[in-house]
């Protein structure tokens, strides 16, 4: 019979949807703005609160980047850019 580790059993408990995403390490920036790498089971909570905002930081510059990507193809597609035309010539078309 196996046992479960610590980490499964956390990962039942949380549930199917969020568990099966939980981190068995996690990062988040220390006191001096280092990033530490550390393994969850031997985090403290305060350290978890720490992650997730990193995590966040991360998901909010994502967030940006596809928002950046998405108004520039609707620029190219609005001034009749094709699917293969390159950025250069994008650019030239639409700053005319």
């Amino acid at each position: 019979m196996k046992t479960s580790t610590l980490h499964q059993v956390l990962q039942k408990k949380i549930g199917s949807v969020y568990g099966d995403s939980l981190p068995t390490t996690i990062k988040f920036q220390d006191r001096a703005g280092d990033i530490i790498d550390k393994e969850l089971v031997d985090t403290t909570l305060d350290e978890v609160a720490f992650a997730m905002q990193l995590l966040q930081a991360e998901s909010s510059a994502i967030h940006a980047r596809r928002g950046a990507l998405e108004r520039l193809y609707n620029l190219a597609r609005e001034h009749r850019c094709l699917g293969s035309d390159t950025v250069n010539l994008i650019a030239a078309e639409v700053t005319k």
